[in-house]
């Protein structure tokens, strides 16, 4: 009989306890995700079916009366309660990207990347958090924007396009660190937004500590609502990071940015003014380029 493999798996519990009022196809089901939980749970439908000798009804049977949609909704389930037990990107490659679990791998990260941009906006836009933090992009004075390593990226992304709509935006951080230069300028007025994702840059909670005590507003764009950039924020956007990889999920984080920079410009009153004038610059650079 499948047995609970531990009290914090709710899913394979979930799986368990529907299969014991189920037949037995579904019991070797059940048997077959206990044994080799998490990977089995990541592999094919043909997989497992071929495994059990059960079929494709006794599939649905036992995950239906499990709670769950189909076999991706499980997956994604069981990824995201892993994602934040596997620290390092060495025991997430174990986990996610072992012989077993590859098969199906662009189909998880299909419903997965979905799910990640649905559930971080929908949640963001529910709380407020969004607003607040266009809100603060608006009323500064100066906008600076931060993130170190992979992170940086996504701050790129941010500063690129408020630049575009806004003035007085900067990158700090990265390869190029201006953050003395950052600091002696910062004041109440301003207000930075940091990107941080596990492991948290040390550098980044200093950068951000500092503009918290200097008056400026700090809004965190993170993966974790408790954790060290949030404790240093006035805002604090959170990204779901459920990942099928060796790394975590990258497209809530990019979604908030494009969210922010988005939102942002349909509020600002001189937003249409600003572009309308970076396209006459470009005309006229082009033009001497042409030259």
């Amino acid at each position: 009989m499948c047995s609970h493999a531990s009290t914090w798996s709710d899913p394979l519990t979930m799986l368990a306890d529907a299969a014991q009022g189920l037949g037995p196809g579904e019991q070797a089901l059940c048997d077959v995700l206990s044994a080799g939980y998490p990977a089995a749970v990541l592999q094919r439908h043909d997989v497992l079916l071929e495994r059990s000798g059960a079929t494709r009804r006794d599939l649905h049977r036992l995950l239906t009366t499990a709670g769950f949609r189909d076999l991706a909704e499980l997956q994604a389930r069981v990824s995201d309660k892993l994602n934040g037990q596997l620290r390092s990107p060495a025991a997430r490659f174990e986990a996610r990207l072992n012989p077993a679990a590859r098969a199906g791998l662009l189909p998880r990260m299909t419903v997965l990347e979905s799910d990640n941009v649905a559930t971080t906006l929908s949640e963001l836009d529910d709380s407020g958090a969004l607003a607040a933090a266009v809100d603060a992009l608006l009323a500064a004075r100066r906008r600076w924007v931060t993130g170190a390593h992979r992170s940086h990226a996504f701050a790129h992304l941010l500063a690129t396009d408020l630049s575009v709509v806004l003035g007085q935006v900067a990158l700090v951080g990265g390869p190029a660190a201006h953050e003395v230069e950052a600091l002696i300028d910062a004041g109440p007025q301003d207000v930075l937004v940091a990107f941080g994702l596990r492991r948290y840059h040390a550098g980044t909670l200093r950068l951000a500590e500092a503009f918290g005590e200097l008056g400026a507003t700090v809004v965190a764009v993170t993966d974790d609502p408790a954790g060290p950039l949030a404790a240093r924020a006035d805002v604090c956007l959170t990204a779901v990071t459920a990942s099928a990889s060796y790394s975590d999920s990258p497209t809530a984080v990019a979604a908030i940015a494009h969210a922010l920079a988005t939102l942002t410009a349909a509020r600002s009153k001189a937003a249409a003014r600003r572009l309308a004038r970076r396209e006459h610059a470009v005309r006229l650079l082009s033009s001497y380029a042409e030259d």
